[in-house]
């Protein structure tokens, strides 16, 4: 058997920009076929439960990328402010300035979401908490720390659903702005 052409990362994150662009329903399996360079067949080599399990492991792939570039910064050394600061860079440059849509909306807003619900929960349960846990650092008492974290979640969210709806990126970088403002605002 020849040597695979591509890691498993590669077709992962091939995966995860077809279904980004197409989100979870859009997407077909010609299109994912076309965008991994693997034929079907090969696809459910890889996956056997076909798109599900194809979404549900760029899922994970993603919770991974996630944990390096976003709740990295939140780990070290630095001031609050400061990891706030890198946290905010890095969500910039993850969704590239508000241009790559966000996979886990593109998954919650699919005929299939319940087949998702538990990763999806996962996902977003830790971004909250890693940026609840920042504003506790920052001296941010509990229940509102918690409620800004959400919030935070929210508005990033939000704002790539603006910014893909109007094509305006100049929102995604406003609200980004404004996050980092307020989020461990006394």
């Amino acid at each position: 058997m020849p040597a695979p052409l591509m890691s498993r990362e590669e077709v992962l994150a091939r995966l995860m920009a077809r279904f980004r662009a197409a989100g979870y329903d859009g997407a077909s399996l010609a299109e994912l076929s076309a965008a991994t360079g693997l034929g079907k067949s090969s696809l459910y080599h890889y996956f056997p439960g076909g798109k599900a399990d194809m979404a549900a492991q760029v899922l994970a792939h993603l919770d991974e990328q996630l944990s390096g570039a976003l709740y990295t910064p939140l780990r070290d050394k630095r001031a609050p402010a400061r990891k706030l600061d890198a946290l905010v860079q890095a969500i910039d440059e993850f969704y590239e300035g508000g241009k790559k849509a966000c996979l886990l909306e593109r998954l919650c807003a699919s005929v299939n979401r319940a087949a998702f619900r538990r990763p999806l929960a996962r996902a977003f349960s830790s971004w909250i908490e890693a940026v609840e846990g920042l504003c506790l650092e920052a001296g941010v008492p509990a229940a509102t720390a918690h409620a800004r974290a959400v919030d935070f979640v929210v508005r990033v969210e939000g704002a790539l659903v603006v910014c893909a709806g109007t094509c305006d990126l100049t929102i995604f970088g406003r609200t980004l702005d404004d996050l980092r403002r307020s989020l461990l605002a006394a």
